[in-house]
């Protein structure tokens, strides 16, 4: 047997020693010291031979299993290459344990990860992808606490305030508001500290962290703070997509505070500077609204009608925020016309809507609303058109084919009573005119 006993295998072989007879033969090799010590079976006979001890063989095994420990060579230290293949092999199985829905097991695999002997700067890729996973399958609990462990693990690393930022994201999702901007505010704090030749990218990443409370603020619905800070940000150098984004928070932070001057001369500028970006439909819409609070309807109007017109041309590059933001401005306009005894300018907004979608369910309640303007306003022609063309489109085959909700089945049949009822209305009139006789014409005789 070799003098090098592996540490390992000890304790198997201390219960066989303890469980069977042993031989002197055995002993003595199994116990046999490093150069320069005496051998134990020369002791042994120093005492009398050993048939005359004894000793109780647990006892033995036990002193032969010490001597095998005292001259066993130490365990190699794994190397730091080892190491790392092991995290990247844990990674692997939490991945796989997500992927399985084993989330206990995956959190012991962590647990394994956070364990292995290497400097915490070398574990923070794996624990960065697996914080990544848990984000994309929507485990943002989970994700933060992994992100949590980062920060605290990885101070000073030149990552951290980009893991802040993320941990600040993540908790604003969750709703979890103050953390979020307690972490931003870390972002800040940072980046004050900083210096030398990453200054600016420092700075940057503050400017980032601000608009980021600013958002976080907006969210939690707290317009007044979200608007003091979308307010510094403009006043730093910001991109011109940043730009526009702040302005137009700013100036929805405003008409949220029903500040409606404040929110009129902020969206003014907006669409002056930024016509062609994604907000300027919303922007649009909460321009009006603001008009109209000041009592201003034709300025109101007018900005309705544009985001209806403009719109068409703009609605290629996201086609879904136009319509929304042109059917509710259009819709909710056009009522309100209504209501006020504006047929003129609702009749308009309703002819506008009617063009933004064909199907019965949008197009025919639209025209049935065209319909009572042109009675208001003495266009009875007009109106009978309204009405016939939702009569007619009912009897289309396609729309018979198919289940009609009960919404427009109600509708066709108030389209048909109204229909009728001008009709009728017509008929009493020219009845009337007939029984008059001619127009009698009054005025001064002529001899």
């Amino acid at each position: 047997m070799q003098h090098s006993v592996k540490t390992k295998f000890l304790p198997s072989l201390g219960i066989l020693l303890a469980a069977l007879p042993l031989s002197g033969a055995f002993r003595a090799e199994a116990a046999t010291p490093a150069q320069g010590s005496e051998p134990a079976a020369a002791k042994a006979e120093e005492h009398g031979p050993a048939s005359h001890k004894k000793d109780d063989p647990v006892k033995l095994a036990n002193k032969e299993l010490a001597v095998a420990k005292a001259h066993a060579a130490p365990p190699e230290p794994q190397s730091e290459e080892a190491k790392l293949a092991e995290v990247k092999g844990f990674v692997k199985s939490v991945k796989r344990a997500i992927g399985d829905g084993q989330q206990d097991l995956a959190d012991r695999f962590l647990e394994s990860i956070v364990a292995i002997q290497l400097p915490d700067v070398q574990k923070k890729v794996g624990l960065r992808e697996i914080a990544e996973l848990y984000e994309s399958s929507g485990d943002k609990v989970r994700a933060v606490a992994i992100y949590e462990k980062l920060r605290i693990l990885l101070e000073d690393d030149s990552e951290g305030p980009q893991w802040l930022l993320k941990l600040g994201e993540l908790y604003r999702d969750i709703g979890a508001h103050q953390m979020a901007v307690s972490r931003f505010y870390e972002v800040i704090k940072m980046s004050m500290k900083s210096g030398g030749r990453d200054f600016e990218s420092h700075q940057a990443i503050a400017r980032k962290a601000q608009r980021e409370i600013a958002d976080t603020y907006f969210v939690k619905g707290d317009f007044e703070q979200a608007q003091k800070f979308y307010n510094m940000t403009l006043r730093s150098d910001l991109s011109k997509e940043d730009r526009a984004i702040a302005l137009f928070r700013a100036g929805h932070c405003t008409f949220m505070r029903s500040d409606m001057p404040g929110a009129v001369t902020i969206f003014e500028r907006f669409l002056k500077d930024y016509s062609q970006h994604a907000s300027a439909a919303e922007a649009r819409y909460m321009l009006a609204s603001s008009y109209r609070a000041q009592g201003r309807t034709q300025e109101a109007y007018d900005t309705v009608v544009e985001l209806l017109r403009t719109a068409k041309s703009k609605k290629e590059a996201d086609p879904k925020i136009w319509v929304f933001w042109q059917k509710k401005a259009g819709n909710e306009f056009a009522n309100d016309f209504y209501q006020r005894g504006e047929f003129v300018n609702a009749v308009t907004i309703y002819q506008s809507l009617a063009a933004l979608a064909e199907t019965p369910e949008w197009r025919w309640p639209v025209v049935y609303q065209m319909g009572l303007c042109f009675e208001r306003l003495r266009l009875e022609s007009r109106a009978k058109e309204s009405y016939q063309y939702i009569l007619d489109e009912s009897e289309n085959p396609e729309a018979k084919a198919k289940k009609l909700p009960d919404s427009l089945s109600g509708l066709i049949e108030m389209a048909k009573w109204r229909s009728e009822q001008l009709a009728w209305e017509g008929g009493t009139n020219n009845s009337i005119r007939t029984l008059a006789g001619p127009e009698i014409k009054t005025g001064p005789q002529t001899p």
